[in-house]
């Protein structure tokens, strides 16, 4: 069975990397001489190679770890230098399309294997035998996929999958990773969230009661969410509930609404997304939205809850 090296060391890398030692997979984590990872990779029992070595290119397999804007320097620097066919895997096909790693670097087999979680979910869900969900891609694979496929299926088994994995392309996983991020993971949720405790507030209603409504909660609805399905997640909640979500759907759901979220995936299918990514100040935008939250009611909220809690 290939061993896999594992580029990186962060939360979906740390989570892959544990889950696989754990179940007895063959796995090593490749750092920077200078990383400070280092130091917890060896503590946590990951045998630990220096990327650009020489011993670091004798893997047959390789999962691309670190965030999707390192990709490229990664691959243009070392790309060249991986063994024919060695296996190239990535968590989300961003940044090959981007990037064209599979025609820049033909001799390289390049493989999209997408767990749909976030690292600290893999790590905890794989601890408590939970659900776990993932999608490949084997459509730049050159030659008999047999041995390849079976290989990603004792990847997956050993990192906790259960459900799937399922086939895909790494266009398709692209648009509906960014497309639920945009519309819904990490905007209508978080911010939707923030101005109804917002609202609540100012209407005189206590800042716990309000966090624990339009935040705290949702983590429990979202688990009933995923454990019942649409239909029995509508048949579980109560009458105020019932038909409070049909009116909030009617209310909210507006013609315009429908509109302008079609037109995020559109601008995805188009590259203007990609064209917007290019132009950000990454660094400028995270400081920008971490001083938003940092400073709102619901922050202050979140803290003060969380040290009162044991």
């Amino acid at each position: 069975m290939m061993r896999l090296t594992i580029i990186g060391f962060g939360n979906q890398a740390r989570a892959w990397s544990q889950n696989l030692k754990d179940s007895g997979f063959p796995v090593r984590v490749a750092l920077k001489p200078d990383s400070p990872s280092i130091e917890t990779a060896i503590k946590l029992g990951f045998n630990v190679v220096e990327i650009g070595s020489p011993d670091f290119y004798t893997g047959e397999a390789f999962a691309l770890l670190t965030p999707d804007l390192t990709h490229q320097d990664i691959m243009t620097t070392h790309g060249h230098k991986f063994q024919e066919g060695s296996v190239i895997l990535y968590a989300h096909g961003f940044s090959l399309l981007k990037h064209n790693f599979h025609k820049r670097f033909p001799h390289l087999q390049h493989v999209l294997y997408a767990p749909k979680s976030i690292g600290s979910e893999l790590r905890r869900q794989y601890e408590l035998k939970g659900k776990l969900g993932a999608v490949y891609s084997l459509e730049f694979f050159q030659g008999e996929t047999m041995a390849i496929e079976k290989w990603l299926m004792k990847l997956a088994h050993a990192m906790g999958i259960n459900m799937g994995p399922y086939m895909t392309s790494f266009e398709r996983e692209t648009q509906a990773d960014l497309y639920s991020e945009q519309g819904l993971l990490c905007s209508l949720i978080p911010y939707t969230a923030g101005e109804m405790f917002r609202h609540l507030v100012e209407a005189g209603i206590e800042p716990e009661l309000a966090y624990f409504e339009c935040w705290h909660e949702l983590k429990l609805i979202v688990n009933a969410m995923v454990d019942k399905g649409p239909e029995g997640f509508f048949d579980l909640i109560s009458p105020n509930a019932l038909i409070g979500a049909e009116k909030g759907y009617h209310k909210l759901f507006t013609p315009e609404f429908h509109s302008n979220l079609r037109s995020l995936f559109t601008e995805i299918q188009n590259g203007k997304f990609n064209q917007e990514l290019d132009e950000a100040n990454l660094e400028e935008t995270r400081k920008i939205i971490r001083e938003r939250w940092a400073k709102s009611p619901l922050m202050k909220t979140f803290h003060k809850i969380h040290q009162d809690s044991p």
